[in-house]
């Protein structure tokens, strides 16, 4: 079985918010103990790609045993078949030669993911949470904007403040139950389809 890195959007441009992000990740995929995934946080989404693309000439150069991934937020509705598409047709990305297993997206954020696991939002905000004003609807059909007020609203009169990216968003990230969330958002089940697959590490709800 091949090992697998992942190369991930996010964690802002500290050297603190990037490790807080990738030890979130870690946590995130757990499941996969004894082969899990190296987590790399790039910070932007433009040096994820970069990142990306120079660990996969490396593996090529050195003929490393590695699968390779890159996870980016979506940053909008996906309607064409695979993230790959989504990404060239977005963002001018040059992804050929590249397998759509290789590429996965946070739909439309990773937003979507904490929205998910409400349980992990009440451990995170505590009795204040207003839930109210969080959405009904599939995580994924949410707007990156309408996902990050909705937690700010949700938080605000919580001892959080609100809702800051990395310094709630990843504290939630590791609280998160993971079948919760491939539950509700379809992009996130194919992503562990894809670790599953490579790590040879079975998971229950993907049988």
């Amino acid at each position: 079985m091949a090992s697998v890195q992942i190369y991930i959007e996010g964690g802002g441009d500290s050297q603190s918010g990037l490790r807080q992000l990738r030890l979130a990740f870690q946590e995130f995929f757990s499941e996969f103990s004894g082969r899990q995934p190296k987590v790399v946080a790039c910070g932007g989404r433009g040096a994820a790609f970069d990142d990306f693309g120079t660990a996969l000439r490396e593996a090529a150069r050195k003929d490393l045993d590695t699968f390779i991934i890159l996870l980016v937020d979506a940053e909008a509705e996906v309607n064409v078949s695979s993230a790959r598409q989504h990404l060239s047709q977005r963002d001018g990305w040059d992804l050929q030669g590249i397998g759509d297993d290789q590429v996965h997206l946070l739909v439309q954020a990773i937003e979507a993911w904490l929205i998910a696991d409400r349980d992990a939002l009440r451990k995170h905000y505590g009795a204040d949470l207003n839930e109210n004003a969080l959405p009904g609807r599939q995580p994924e059909e949410i707007p990156k904007n309408d996902l990050k007020r909705a937690l700010k609203q949700a938080g605000r009169n919580t001892k959080k403040k609100g809702y800051h990216e990395i310094s709630d968003g990843t504290k939630i990230l590791e609280l998160l139950d993971p079948a919760k969330v491939r539950a509700a958002c379809p992009h996130c089940r194919a992503l562990f389809a894809i670790i599953s697959r490579e790590t040879g590490i079975p998971l229950p709800d993907l049988q």
